[in-house]
């Protein structure tokens, strides 16, 4: 066991020395070719080891231009042709043979840009030296070897699992806000992994603290905190509300109906995702949902037609689905999952120059698991070119891919309004600037703008990979049609676990590498494919479900990556590299570490109510708005909130728990306010109670002999034999010598302090 007095020193340097913090996900690609061989401990055959020809002429050449397009996550990684960027030469021999062996003649072909190739000529022509020394090098590559193999090494190989009762502590902690009870851990060491599984689902269904679990996890990636619902010219408009009307222009609403309205419609994407989630629909619905959600207090005021009928329309918790009319323009306007919410639109904006980019591409980083900035690099010259992003090749692999999907959001307008311009058919969403006739022509003299337009000609042709969008031009269910889109992609089960995998452990999925020099390259390759491979078997697995959302939390919490805990034998520096997004040690937010206060001590610290203010945001760093990544690094200001939280309730929270009866007790079983060090029988309760806090507020098991018992047991002795010597300067505390004559309570709340500011309690 760890030295704890000394681990909350040397907890900014644990994942250093231990390389097993946080937990993560992937990019859409595998560094691993499909049908590749199976990853062994070293390359056997002679056959499949790389020749000079390969290794001096044709990797570097490769490896400068191939590479930028052929990798995993990049534009081509769906392709059979997807190189390991910062692996090594054998690796990637072993890949370019693979291809090699029975599209030989395609890869010669693509590589000077016959018949067609999105990277262009990169090779030139057929006279060019890279493309003969490529050539001479194929009958090498065509050879059949037997034994072929990939030296990758394996990746969870000398590590430690969590065993099934810590895996359950963790998931009570976060799903139910408490310790499991006694008969749960028993079911679960009696039942294994069958009986864990259901008891974290049961967590899932028992009210308040699963609700907030989703309410953060919304808050994390809606950032809903930045939304501005009224004004600023990206508010609601009257006009499209009539019956907000009052509420909208602030002329003499209801009491307290305007302050509810913004609230509800500022968390329309987190209360959209909870009723998904909560009422097991697929998680398609995210995205390819025809429906909104609606509560007591949106309805009437948005017009809603909504499904079902309110139990106690004046709770404003309770939503039911919906569809939303466009009273300016008649019929319902296009509801596509969260894309079409008015929060989202809002927090992912667009200009008349982005175009809609910028929202397709948050929405495929989030749901498809696609980070369309890093599928190539940003050419540094853009040339002389009519429309830049059309014509340049180097531009292309972004926006060949980004472009035709930016063109479902054509009925929006950066206003965040439905075809605001126009009326009727022929209401569009398009600048003012575009459709005049002192915009540029294209290159044959013609506008590009045509009657009945509602997107850009100036762009690549609206559609969606390879599927052409039905009415491209004008089509008044856009974002609906790149919903049912994305929701039928492939990528979409993984994107369901990169999502969920960062709400869990509130750290971003690992991205690919695209630095390949240095020390840790080939660490962080490695670490990138170890935690791919297992997010693509949680992937099927989600998809197989049904994509239901519970199911997959489980997975995750069942996986590898999160139940690692440890090292059979030290690691060297290359192996820590590996290992950087595996394990425990993430940092409990404010709003779980206030979760966790409640159920372990019985009431949470008052400061930490509201996460995004005080105490709460100087300790989480994340207020949705400007600060949009939740502190995982424990640093001063973590080790000072967490103090002061301590400081500020363990008086309170040790005299509450003695005035229960002890059968009741979260914290003091074992001992009443008159055992103290003083004899040996009040020394063996300490001891014995000790024992029960490592297992309440750390979740370790021990004895009463362990070094790290032994430890704390000194602390609480010395606390109380210096009693006589305490100042007398008044303290904050509910102890005092009127109600603890025997200093016995006033031990315990510093014991307590103590077991607050260690990891143990303070991550997961």
């Amino acid at each position: 066991m760890n030295d704890s007095l000394n681990a909350r020193i040397a907890m900014p340097l644990l994942a250093a020395a231990v390389a097993l913090t946080g937990c993560g996900g992937g990019d859409s690609g595998s560094t691993r070719p499909t049908g590749a061989p199976a990853p062994a401990a070293t390359a056997t055959a002679t056959c499949a080891t790389p020749p000079q020809a390969f290794t001096a002429t044709v990797w570097p050449s490769m490896s400068s231009t191939c590479v930028v397009c052929h990798r995993a996550g990049a534009v081509a990684s769906g392709t059979g042709l997807v190189f390991a960027a910062g692996g090594s030469a054998e690796a990637n021999y072993s890949v370019l043979r693979a291809f090699a062996a029975t599209k030989s003649d395609l890869l010669m072909s693509k590589s000077i840009g016959l018949p067609t190739h999105t990277g262009g000529k990169v090779f030139g022509d057929a006279n060019s030296q890279q493309y003969k020394d490529l050539a001479a090098l194929l009958p090498k590559l065509k050879e059949t070897c037997s034994t072929e193999v990939l030296a990758t090494g394996q990746a969870w190989a000398g590590i430690k699992f969590a065993d099934n009762a810590t895996t359950l502590a963790k998931a009570s902690v976060l799903f139910a806000g408490r310790n499991p009870t006694a008969a749960e851990s028993s079911a679960v060491a009696a039942g294994g992994d069958a009986v864990l599984r259901q008891q974290m689902l049961s967590y899932m269904d028992m009210g308040p603290m699963f609700d907030r679990f989703l309410t953060e996890a919304g808050h994390l990636q809606f950032l809903v905190n930045g939304v501005v619902v009224f004004g600023q010219n990206r508010g609601l408009n009257a006009a499209d509300f009539p019956m907000a009307a009052a509420v909208i222009n602030n002329q003499n609403p209801p009491a307290g109906v305007r302050a509810r309205f913004e609230t509800t419609m500022r968390m329309e994407p987190i209360n959209l995702m909870k009723y998904i989630v909560k009422n097991g629909r697929p998680w398609t619905d995210i995205v390819a949902g025809n429906y909104t959600v609606v509560n007591g207090v949106t309805a009437p005021l948005l017009g809603a037609q909504v499904q079902g009928t309110f139990m106690n329309p004046a709770d404003d918790m309770e939503f039911l689905p919906a569809v939303l009319p466009d009273a300016r323009l008649g019929g319902n306007r296009e509801q596509a999952g969260v894309m079409t919410t008015h929060a989202a639109l809002d927090r992912f904006p667009t200009t008349e120059t982005n175009r809609n980019r910028h929202r397709v591409s948050e929405m495929m980083k989030r749901f498809n698991a696609t980070y369309i900035p890093m599928l190539a690099s940003r050419p540094l010259e853009d040339g002389q070119f009519r429309v830049t992003v059309m014509d340049n090749p180097g531009c292309a692999v972004c926006h060949d891919v980004m472009d035709p999907m930016a063109a479902a959001f054509q009925n929006w307008a950066p206003n965040n309004r439905f075809r605001p311009n126009g009326a009727g058919a022929m209401a569009h969403a398009l600048p003012n600037v575009y459709i005049s006739t002192n915009y540029m022509d294209d290159s044959k003299g013609k506008e590009f703008y045509q009657p009945n337009d509602n997107w850009f000609r100036d762009s690549k042709a609206p559609g969606y990979g390879a599927t052409p969008m039905p009415n491209g031009y004008n089509n008044p269910n856009a974002a609906v049609w790149l919903g049912q889109q994305m929701a039928a992609d492939s990528r979409f089960a993984m994107g369901g676990v990169h999502f969920w995998s960062k709400a869990l452990f509130q750290r971003e999925p690992l991205h690919a590498p695209t630095d390949t020099s240095g020390p840790e390259a080939a660490g962080r390759l490695a670490a990138y494919n170890a935690q791919h491979d297992e997010f693509k078997e949680i992937a099927a697995r989600f998809a197989a479900s049904g994509y239901k959302v519970k199911d997959l939390l489980v997975e995750l919490m069942m996986s590898k990556q999160a139940r690692a805990n440890g090292l059979t034998a030290p690691a060297t520096a290359q192996r820590e590299s590996q290992l950087v997004a595996v394990g425990g040690g993430n940092l409990l937010s404010a709003t779980r570490l206030n979760a966790k206060f409640t159920g372990v001590f019985g009431s949470p610290y008052d400061a930490f109510n509201n996460a995004f203010a005080g105490p709460a945001l100087a300790y989480s760093n994340f207020d949705g708005v400007a600060q949009k990544t939740v502190q995982q690094d424990f640093t001063s200001s973590q080790v000072s909130v967490s103090d002061g939280a301590a400081l500020r309730n363990v008086c309170r929270w040790t005299a509450a728990d003695f005035a229960k009866p002890t059968a009741t007790r979260l914290l003091f079983p074992h001992v009443t306010m008159t055992d103290t060090p003083a004899n040996k029988a009040g020394s063996d309760k300490i001891l014995a109670n000790i024992v029960y806090l490592f297992e309440h507020v750390w979740n370790q098991r021990v004895t009463t002999t362990d070094a790290e018992v032994q430890r704390m047991y000194a602390l609480l002795v010395d606390v109380y034999n210096d009693r006589a010597n305490m100042s007398a300067r008044p303290l904050n505390c509910e102890l005092n010598a009127g109600n603890d004559a025997s200093y016995a309570g006033r031990m315990w709340a510093t014991g307590l302090i103590y077991m607050i500011g260690d990891p143990a309690f303070l991550s997961y």
